[in-house]
């Protein structure tokens, strides 16, 4: 899989992959800003965050094991009826083919795949380059490192289109689906370590990814498509806000030679529902009420 890098310049190179992660990578989560010398006043942001297949490698390295019953159910895909519901499901089939190419499972991502093309042609977001890819998708089924790499330049291409036509709506929504699904197959797979302190540090990246996916649905959808997907993430987004307050606050501690360190994190408070574990219970909600 490709590296985190910082933003997305339409398809002329696929190194120029979109938002960064926080521990392994350069962290890059604001709007991406270009200004044109000959006029200050024109101003272009994108908000930006990680493909599906990246979300997947960095929060558990592969350390989860492939659980088929975890992906969207490819049966179903009719049942998607509006513009944003297609727009949603295009992002959780995405999610699902990276998944697959991650653990080896070529027949499965190539189910995947036949669904986002088809999905793609009808919502005109496929542009020709990507028909071209299919094809060499095909020929190289049994090489998964080419695969990979296949799937990166499937994905820049297809954003790449979105971000070259202004369609940033659509590109929001499909980042949505494919950022949810990807957080439901890495907590839901067989081997998930949620307990754990290596998960509970990439916590922090989510948060960030969360973050700026609300940017990308203030900023580009209007009316009540923007109203209904702010009500939709509200809880998820909150489950954020209270794990890193939780674990942000901080107090003073005196050592055993008198000195005061500051900064030190507060002793764990008892919650209902452990914030971790919260987090978890409104990525599987969310999903839940978007899957038809």
């Amino acid at each position: 899989m490709t590296s985190l890098i910082t933003q997305l310049t339409a398809k002329t190179s696929k190194h120029l992959l979109l938002a960064a992660a926080l521990i392994l990578f350069t962290p890059s989560f604001g709007a991406e800003r270009e200004e044109t010398p000959q006029d200050d006043d024109m101003l272009v942001e994108y908000y930006s965050i990680p493909a599906p297949d990246e979300i997947l490698s960095y929060i558990h390295n592969n350390q989860i094991q492939f659980t088929p019953s975890t992906l969207t159910d490819l049966s179903k895909k009719n049942n998607y009826r509006t513009n944003s519901d297609k727009l949603l499901s295009f992002g959780f089939y995405l999610a699902d083919m990276a998944y697959a190419i991650t653990f080896d499972q070529s027949g499965t991502a190539l189910d995947y795949f036949s669904t986002v093309e088809e999905m793609g042609k009808n919502l005109n977001i496929f542009p020709p380059e990507v028909e071209a890819l299919g094809q060499r998708i095909m020929k190289n089924m049994n090489r998964m490192d080419s695969l990979n790499n296949l799937y990166d330049e499937v994905y820049l291409t297809i954003i790449g289109n979105l971000h070259e036509t202004g369609r940033f709506g659509e590109y929001a929504m499909i980042s949505a689906g494919g950022f949810i699904e990807s957080l439901h197959l890495a907590l839901n797979s067989n081997g998930t370590r949620i307990t754990e302190d290596e998960f509970k540090l990439r916590i922090w990246e989510q948060k960030m990814i969360m973050d700026q996916l609300n940017k990308m649905l203030d900023k580009y959808l209007t009316g009540s498509t923007r109203t209904k997907m702010k009500a939709d993430v509200s809880e998820l987004t909150t489950a954020f806000d209270q794990y890193i307050q939780k674990n942000a606050t901080t107090s003073s501690a005196t050592r055993n030679d008198g000195a005061v360190l500051i900064g030190m994190p507060s002793p764990p408070q008892e919650t209902a529902v452990q914030p971790i574990l919260k987090i978890h219970q409104e990525v599987d909600a969310l999903r839940a009420r978007w899957i038809k």
